[in-house]
């Protein structure tokens, strides 16, 4: 039997869970998964019975990002063609609920990117969040230089992602990036609770209020340029040497390949 790559649980009413189940693999973000997360997102934004989506994890990982085995099968062509960031951008912004993102462990890459992409972020006191795409010869790809420069400015947002080094959960704190912060192991209750509190509010009301916060973020993005610059790093010898060089183990040697 496979594995539930996404586990579906509604534990409130009006709450829906999606967890990322890839364990053995922290949660990596394969194109199947994103397949059926998304599938399952839409499932819910459409199901009027749900009123507030929360996305999580594991205790460990959240999401380490990008699976890294199938980066390295993909150039700039292939990578532009197989749209799963594109698809899953649009997944995430069409939904109209609030989506909210509760996290332990860690949350770097596409999969800090899928919780930049949600309306809250709730996390636990010992978690990280990182895009530390550079240190295999890529970019961030799904808004991750976008929303992050949005939500903690330029400076911030360079420090982040040119050095690649994750912040801990009370620099995300003190940067806005985190709503609020809970006991390692607490998130998702506390999620639930606070989806709760939603779930009582008035649906429309919600609705045109993250349309309208939407709107502002929005015009201080470029996503489809960041996106362009992703695939353009496909394309590189640095993209090749450090994703080999990550799955060898070893320190890439940047420019001798």
């Amino acid at each position: 039997m496979s594995q539930e790559l996404i586990l579906e649980s509604t534990p409130a009413d009006g709450v829906r869970v999606l967890a990322f189940n890839r364990p053995s693999n922290r949660n990596a973000l394969s194109e199947e998964m994103i397949s059926v997360f998304l599938e399952k997102l839409s499932l819910a934004a459409e199901d009027k019975a749900v009123r507030a989506i929360i996305i999580t994890g594991s205790k460990m990982f959240f999401s380490a990002g990008a699976d890294i085995k199938e980066i390295a099968a993909l150039n700039a062509e292939t990578a532009r063609g197989c749209r799963y960031l594109g698809n899953l951008c649009a997944g995430m912004s069409a939904v109209r609920k609030p989506l909210i993102a509760a996290i332990e462990g860690m949350a770097l890459g596409g999969g800090f990117e899928v919780a930049l992409m949600c309306d809250l972020i709730f996390a636990s006191s010992t978690s990280h969040f990182g895009l530390p795409e550079v240190t295999i010869g890529l970019i961030p790809g799904a808004g991750g230089t976008q929303r992050l420069t949005n939500a903690v400015g330029k400076f911030k947002a360079m420090q982040m992602i040119l050095l690649g080094t994750p912040i801990t959960a009370d620099e995300a704190l003190s940067a806005g990036l985190v709503a609020q912060l809970f006991g390692e192991g607490t998130v998702l209750e506390n999620a639930i609770k606070k989806a709760s509190r939603l779930v009582e509010l008035s649906a429309t009301a919600l609705s045109l209020a993250k349309e309208a916060v939407l709107r502002a973020d929005e015009l201080g993005r470029d996503d489809e340029f960041e996106r362009s610059l992703y695939y353009f790093a496909f394309g590189t010898k640095d993209k090749d040497e450090g994703v080999r060089a990550f799955l060898e183990k070893r320190s890439p040697a940047w420019g001798k390949n």
